[in-house]
């Protein structure tokens, strides 16, 4: 894995969560990540209105994928600069340009009591 790789994953997953010739402004995935765990939230945006794909849409390899791919870019980023990810947004825009913006803040779900 690399993070071209890892990229380009997010990515297909992101547009196997829209139908064939489906319009969008942006696609917006939210990440959050952990050693052994992922959850994820997907909008379609389009003008002023937001949709929520339904998780279903993607199989069960992709969301693995998925998974090993954000592992990875929190892995990767730890070692080349020190800096501990929780999670990050990834949004694709219909031309195939996308940002990537890090989350370093602990989310209170993984938080123990």
């Amino acid at each position: 894995m690399n993070t071209e790789k890892a990229y380009n994953i997010l990515a297909n997953v992101l547009f196997a969560h829209t139908q064939e010739n489906e319009k969008f402004d942006k696609l917006e995935m939210i990440i959050e990540v952990d050693e052994g765990f992922l959850k994820n939230e997907v909008t379609r945006h389009l003008g002023d209105k937001q949709f929520y794909p339904r998780l279903d849409m993607i199989s069960r390899q992709a969301y693995d994928d998925l998974t090993v791919a954000s592992q990875f870019l929190r892995s990767d980023l730890l070692e080349t600069t020190g800096d501990k990810i929780w999670g990050f947004t990834f949004t694709l825009y219909p031309d195939g340009q996308f940002n990537i913006d890090y989350t370093y803040d602990m989310p209170e779900w993984m938080q123990d009591d």
